[in-house]
């Protein structure tokens, strides 16, 4: 739209005659996708909009940089606090970039939908309101002849779901970095990985959701138990041995590292609903460790033969000490 026919149509939303408005600046917007080259060169480190750029389509600008910064400032806090080596801050970009990558290409197609409906709709502003208004009739039309345009049409909204359900990419997105340790087992299999979210306790994984009771039958949800700036390790009902051990650690070294245990019966909170036993992918003797940006750093999937020595291995690689 040129110049003119934007200020005729502000003057219209707002009720405005020619004089009543004054305009500083018109500056325009291209709909592209871009994402730097690197996230950290020396000292400086960049997110949200100075690291990647996109279309709203699909919400996942803002939604992007905030999971930057959850990202980076933990990482930032330990580096900082000397829990961890410098060499955790180059996880950074290891972790962001692809997802952001993914999210920017995501936005470019929910914007290359938005453009494949209306130009299967035709008409438009061009077209006047009796045209618009004849093509709209034919999606409901009992004619013969307008079935083809509607489930042409119908089939392009119907690829917007890839958009208002994004629910894989929006909750389900995943890290592979040295602040994550792998536990050998193969990443699940998704029919769908932009409208299905699968929940896992995989390292890499982000938390997953499930409702937990106290010993006094008080309701919290898991992930309100990883506080600010602190690894939680989760341990099975018989893990005592691993809480034990992230005790002794804490204790010694002064790293801020909580843990519980959860079972259906016995340890700190009550799974009742299963949730977190059907997610957690460990039996009741083994735990995961979750780091502050509520990902799973670590997981070990039973008893340990020296559980001290062994979380501080997957510590000292999770923090690149």
């Amino acid at each position: 739209m040129d110049d003119e026919s934007v200020l005729a149509d502000l003057r219209t939303g707002l009720g405005l005659s020619g004089e009543d408005l004054t305009v500083h600046m018109i500056s325009r917007w291209t709909l592209e996708g871009v994402v730097a080259d690197r996230y950290r060169v020396g000292r400086v480190l960049i997110a949200g909009d100075a690291a990647h750029r996109h279309p709203p389509t699909g919400g996942l600008g803002l939604t992007s940089a905030m999971h930057d910064v959850q990202n980076l400032t933990w990482k930032l806090t330990a580096v900082l606090s000397g829990h961890a080596g410098d060499a955790l801050l180059d996880t950074y970009e290891a972790e962001r970039r692809p997802v952001d990558a993914t999210n920017v290409q995501r936005s470019l197609e929910n914007a290359m939908n938005h453009i494949t409906i209306n130009a299967r709709f035709g008409g438009g502003p061009e077209a006047g309101e009796e045209e618009n208004w004849r093509q709209a009739r034919r999606l409901w039309s009992a004619d013969p002849a307008d079935a083809d345009f509607r489930r042409t049409f119908l089939t392009a909204v119907a690829a917007q779901s890839m958009e208002f359900n994004e629910l894989g990419v929006e909750f389900g997105y995943t890290y592979d970095s040295a602040a994550v340790v792998p536990d050998g087992t193969p990443a699940p299999e998704n029919p769908d990985p932009v409208r299905i979210y699968q929940p896992a306790a995989r390292p890499g994984h982000p938390l997953p959701h499930a409702w937990l009771e106290d010993v006094d039958g008080r309701c919290t949800a898991l992930a309100r138990l990883v506080r600010p700036g602190r690894l939680l390790l989760i341990a099975g009902e018989d893990g005592q041995a691993w809480c034990e051990a992230a005790e002794k650690i804490a204790a010694a070294s002064g790293l801020p590292l909580d843990a519980i245990r959860v079972g259906h019966v016995e340890g700190d909170y009550r799974d009742v609903r299963s949730t977190w036993t059907a997610a957690r992918g460990h039996t009741p003797q083994g735990a995961v460790l979750v780091r502050p940006d509520r990902f799973i750093g670590w997981r070990a999937h039973g008893a340990g033969t020296d559980p001290v020595a062994e979380l501080t291995t997957a510590l000292d690689s999770l923090l690149a000490r």
